[in-house]
């Protein structure tokens, strides 16, 4: 039997929307948000794998395809690791896209300027979000008990001397 390639491509591609769409649904819980990530990035993949054999590219891959196919993933993975670190409610779920992105730094494809400049998308410190959330509390914790309130009595103002 024999495999329409294009076609395949495109099915998968439909696919892959449908998934970083639910990447990116806040309510959706963590792990689900997380799941539909990674399989975004391996639909892509597969995706880009039948358009370059419809393409008749069975020996050598072009050069401008794989390297729009790596600006795809680099933009998907960077937008998935921004969003979980922003998102993260505990530890555990933090240091996973941490982790990740360790990964690829030490594999020479760093995205943390990337992730700094998707973060203020979603309202976030760029540096805090690299924090684990139980550090962000208690930087929270701490500027809130620095910072006055105008509800905090005013401090006496010393007598005048006479």
């Amino acid at each position: 039997m024999s495999i329409d390639h294009r076609a395949e491509a495109e099915r998968l591609l439909a696919s892959a929307d449908t998934s970083i769409a639910a990447a990116l649904e806040a309510s959706l819980p963590i792990e689900d948000q997380q799941h539909a990530a990674v399989l975004t990035g391996i639909l892509t993949n597969r995706a880009l794998g039948h358009a370059l054999i419809a393409n008749g590219q069975t020996e050598a891959a072009d050069a401008s395809a794989l390297r729009a196919a790596l600006i795809v993933w680099r933009n998907v993975v960077s937008h998935a690791v921004a969003w979980n670190l922003s998102f993260a409610e505990t530890d555990e779920q933090h240091e996973q896209w941490v982790e990740l992105a360790y990964q690829l730094d030490k594999a020479g494809l760093s995205i943390a300027a990337d992730v700094d400049a998707i973060t203020p998308g979603f309202n976030k410190d760029p540096k805090a979000v690299w924090k684990s959330p139980t550090v962000q509390r208690e930087d929270h914790l701490r500027w809130c008990t620095e910072m006055p309130t105008p509800w905090d009595p005013r401090p006496a103002s010393p007598e005048p001397e006479q």
